[in-house]
């Protein structure tokens, strides 16, 4: 005889396990798809507990579904850099509903900068802005 408790619970569960921390608190929220082919969404980090805003995303060719509008983050890494001290990351994501990989996104500028520092980046945790010395604008 087979015992089959507790497997009720199973079925209410997504169709694909979440990916390990931190991208498990990390998702793309409140996207809206515009007429010329780009798809605007905000970074999120956290649980229904408490969100924070990373920013903005913006990418071209991103397929977002009218029932939804959040994604979830599966991994991450790191791109080339323009500039050496400003990140750019290549983010996959998948369907929060369906668990089906939706695309990559390409995370950029104050973004970027943020998702940097909760990745554990340790040159962004001690990156300070300062102005270019060379620079002939002066304010």
């Amino acid at each position: 005889m087979l015992l089959l408790s507790g497997c009720g619970g199973d079925l209410a569960r997504s169709p694909r396990p979440l990916p390990p921390a931190p991208f498990t608190y990390l998702s793309l929220t409140a996207c809206r798809a515009y007429p010329s082919n780009i798809a605007d969404c905000q970074l999120d980090y956290g649980t229904q507990f408490g969100r924070q805003r990373l920013g903005p995303v913006q990418e071209t060719g991103l397929k977002i579904s009218r029932d939804e509008s959040r994604y979830q983050v599966s991994s991450c890494y790191p791109v080339a850099r323009v500039k050496s001290e400003l990140p750019n990351f290549v983010c996959r994501i998948y369907s929060s509903q369906s668990g089906i990989h939706v695309s990559s996104v390409l995370i950029k500028g104050g973004t970027a900068v943020r998702l940097a520092r909760i990745l554990g980046d340790r040159e962004q945790t001690q990156y300070r802005w300062t102005p270019d010395k060379w620079s002939r604008l002066r304010n």
